[in-house]
């Protein structure tokens, strides 16, 4: 038996990452064994390659307001594993955790587990009788996602770009394809926009599992969009509904869209619920919480933000936003890219729109190090060590017309975020 706290999360990370084998044997074997928790409350399902995170969070908010309990479901942590697991915004307690690993481990005797197999248990038994509903966050896809257990009320795909193309890809299709399994039958699905090369793939799935698909763009979307003092502002729109002046935190377009995504899912839950809300109740719920690394100004003056932005449509978002939003301002970059990232289009893109790129990495084996770039291309890439020496040096020296943005990873962010009291 597992005696702390401490032991409970070194036993957690003790597992491997993947199986071989790619399928849900395992995890569904265990799940059993604890009688299905995650059959016991309705749940929604959500995926995407950017923007998971965001849209759980809006949704999560909206929901909680009707006066409902609801559990999210999430990774990764910023600063402490317990992140992962919240009710109503509030993590798991570490004695809770220590409980629940302790129950896991008896459950899961004779069956071999990977590491997020492990902690979605965990996440289905510590929402079973707590909640009155669940917002699942998928790890990577969701066809073969460990998470892909569960028969949602309905399902959301936030996005679908290039990421994890030696897990779920290669090609944008293959993610799509990927991706689609999140659809079930005769559950709604809500999408972002949808590229025109991989829409047919979504719209096809949801056909044939007589799915309604509600696509950002034909069936809802925002307009009068514009940021007022660092935070965005919109009109949602669809056949029926108009909601004007809607507010959330951030300089991106994009959490706009992730706001509408949540909204369009926000109103489909109320009608299955038999839940009502007006205009008001959404504009003053959807964002009073707000996630951490999420395009987060973290000091104003002179301006740092981090942004855990770690695939190339991210990074082109968050640069554009900040190019678009502050353009008599110089960009200077910290950057920790993964090894299974696209690191040269990425590095690409910032070396073209930033003053200076400070490349770095961190002390684990996914990490990019100095040797699996091609730094010498570039005349404004720099890579160094010592990546909190040079925040240190940022926070001393910078001026008041360049903006220092840390992206790339949101395991920098963690080692990071202390310094900003965030």
């Amino acid at each position: 038996m597992i005696q702390t706290y401490d032991e409970a999360i070194k036993y957690i990370h003790s597992f491997p990452k993947m199986h071989v084998r790619n399928n849900l044997d395992n995890i569904r074997k265990v799940l059993a064994r604890l009688d299905d928790p995650q059959n016991s409350y309705p749940t929604i399902h959500v995926t995407g390659t950017n923007g998971k995170g965001t849209t759980c969070n809006y949704l999560a908010n909206l929901i909680e307001a009707t006066g409902k309990r609801v559990g999210v479901f999430s990774s990764p942590f910023i600063k402490v594993f317990n992140e992962r697991i919240q009710i109503d915004h509030v993590q798991i307690s570490n004695e809770e955790l220590l409980d629940l690993v302790n129950e896991v481990i008896n459950a899961a005797q004779g069956v071999d587990l990977v590491e997020f197999e492990f902690v979605t248990i965990m996440g289905f038994l510590y929402f079973r009788n707590k909640v009155d509903v669940a917002i699942i966050e998928v790890g990577i896809g969701a066809e073969h996602d460990k998470t892909n257990v569960i028969d949602p009320l309905l399902s959301i795909i936030t996005s679908i770009d290039l990421d994890h193309e030696k897990i779920i890809g290669p090609t944008l299709k293959d993610i799509a394809i990927e991706k689609s399994g999140i659809i079930k039958k005769g559950k709604p699905i809500v999408c972002g926009k949808l590229h025109d090369s991989i829409a047919d793939v979504i719209k096809n799935k949801s056909k044939s599992m007589n799915s309604k698909m509600f696509e950002y763009g034909n069936d809802f979307e925002i307009t009068n969009f514009k940021i007022n003092e660092n935070k965005n502002q919109f009109t949602y729109v669809e056949k029926l509904v108009t909601i004007q002046d809607i507010q959330c935190r951030g300089f991106e377009k994009i959490m706009s869209v992730n706001a509408a995504i949540a909204i369009k899912a926000f109103l489909i839950y109320l009608q299955s619920s038999n839940l009502r809300a007006d205009d008001d109740f959404i504009r003053k719920n959807i964002d009073t919480h707000y996630l951490l690394a999420r395009e987060q100004i973290v000091r104003e003056d002179p301006m740092i933000i981090m942004d855990g932005a770690h695939n190339i449509a991210a990074v082109d978002n968050l640069i554009n936003s900040l190019t678009a939003r502050w353009p008599k301002k110089a960009i200077i970059v910290l950057y920790t890219g993964m090894k299974d990232k696209d690191r040269k289009d990425i590095l690409d893109l910032l070396s073209h729109n930033a003053k200076m790129v400070y490349v770095s990495n961190l002390d684990t084996p996914r990490s990019a190090k100095e040797s699996d770039y091609d730094l010498m291309k570039y005349n404004n890439v720099e890579f160094i060590s010592d990546f909190h020496s040079k925040v240190d040096q940022m926070i001393a020296e910078q001026s008041e017309d360049e903006i220092f943005v840390i992206t790339g990873s949101f395991y920098l962010i963690s080692e990071l975020e202390s310094k900003f009291n965030a």
